[in-house]
Formats: C-alpha cells, sequence, structure tokens
C-alpha cells in the first residue's frame, strides 16, 4: 500500500507533462554536463560548469515563475524539484571533493542530511498521500549549498571555506525543524490532502 499513494499522486495530477515540469526535467539534463566540466579540473572546464550552473539556476526559477503565472502547480513537480536539487547539490559535491578539495566529510553530512529528508518526505506521501511543505530555512540551506558549490569552483580562498562551515550549521537546524515538523503536522493532516512541497 506504500506504493500506492505516491502512484496513484502521479496518476491524479494533471499537471505532471505541463511546462513548469519540462524546465524542472531540463535541470537534470544539464547535471551530467556539469560534472563532466568539473571534474576535466581546467579554468575552460570551471567555466564552462559555472555557465551551465547558471542556466540550472535559471530553469529552477522557470519553473516555478510559469507554475505560479499558468496556474500549473503539480505534485509531480513538488516532488522532482527537491529530488533533482539534492541529486545535483550531493553528486556535484562529490566531484568537487575530489577534483577541487572539498572535505569529503562534508559532502558525507550533506548527503546524510538530503537522504533522511527524502526519506521522510517519501514516508509521508506513503501513509498520508501528502507532499510536506518546504520552509525558509530548506530554501536557505539549498542556496548556502550552492554557493559552496560555486566558491570552490572557481576557487575563493576563505570565502569557500567560511561558506562551507556556515552551511554546516544549517544541517543539524533542517534536520531538528522537518523532525518537528513530521512529528507534529502529520498527525493533524490525517484527512488532509493539500498539496504542498518536498523539503528541499
Amino acid at each position: 500500500m506504500k506504493r500506492a499513494g505516491l502512484i496513484q499522486i502521479i496518476r491524479e495530477d494533471e499537471n505532471k507533462f505541463a511546462l513548469p515540469n519540462f524546465f524542472t526535467v531540463l535541470r537534470l539534463i544539464f547535471l551530467p554536463f556539469i560534472l563532466i566540466a568539473l571534474n576535466m579540473q581546467t579554468r575552460g572546464g570551471d567555466f564552462i560548469a559555472i555557465i551551465l550552473m547558471a542556466l540550472a539556476c535559471l530553469t529552477d526559477f522557470l519553473d516555478g515563475y510559469y507554475a505560479r503565472k499558468l496556474n500549473k502547480k503539480s505534485n509531480v513537480g513538488r516532488m522532482l524539484d527537491p529530488l533533482i536539487d539534492k541529486l545535483s547539490v550531493d553528486t556535484a559535491m562529490l566531484v568537487l571533493a575530489s577534483a577541487k578539495g572539498l572535505p569529503y566529510w562534508y559532502v558525507f553530512i550533506v548527503i546524510f542530511r538530503d537522504l533522511f529528508l527524502l526519506l521522510g518526505g517519501t514516508f509521508v506521501i506513503s501513509k498520508r498521500r501528502l507532499v510536506v511543505e518546504s520552509n525558509k530555512l530548506g530554501k536557505w540551506t539549498s542556496t548556502l549549498f550552492a554557493l559552496v558549490i560555486i566558491s570552490f569552483t572557481i576557487n575563493i580562498p576563505y570565502v569557500k571555506t567560511a561558506l562551507m562551515y556556515i552551511s554546516l550549521l544549517m544541517v543539524p537546524l533542517t534536520l531538528v525543524g522537518y523532525t518537528k515538523k513530521y512529528s507534529h503536522d502529520i498527525p493533524r493532516k490525517k484527512s488532509t490532502r493539500r498539496e504542498n512541497r518536498i523539503p528541499s
């Protein structure tokens, strides 16, 4: 029955093939090219990676913009968006750990955090057929992760280390915040079918 909740949400989503989700998937298409560029370990490769990251950020803006403008918000988009964001961040950080000296221990902490949020969101979807709403703290944390990736890509001394430790402070805060949300909000929404967002 756990799978039924997720499958039913996808089947009932009338906007799953709408334009906003096209931009979300496009961001996933950019990902392997970003990873290849980062792994080149050259200035040219870094430049290409930054350009592709900028385009990926643009698609992230466009999917939200058109979802609101065209009234095409969808549960599929709400699930795909954070999933692709986390996949992009985690894989980019793994490449940077190998090529640019980003500490592996930091990368593993970020991956653990993302897995916790994804598994928690999946559990809520399967049990309650709800997509848990993200909060501002989660969005700020994702922005900091992106800044860490950019600063290590172009190698900005001191700034990259400072951003890494600042973002690290956000990890336990988001874990505690979403744990409280799962434990307090979900029992009260047993009969609710409101469309919200998965954590990002």
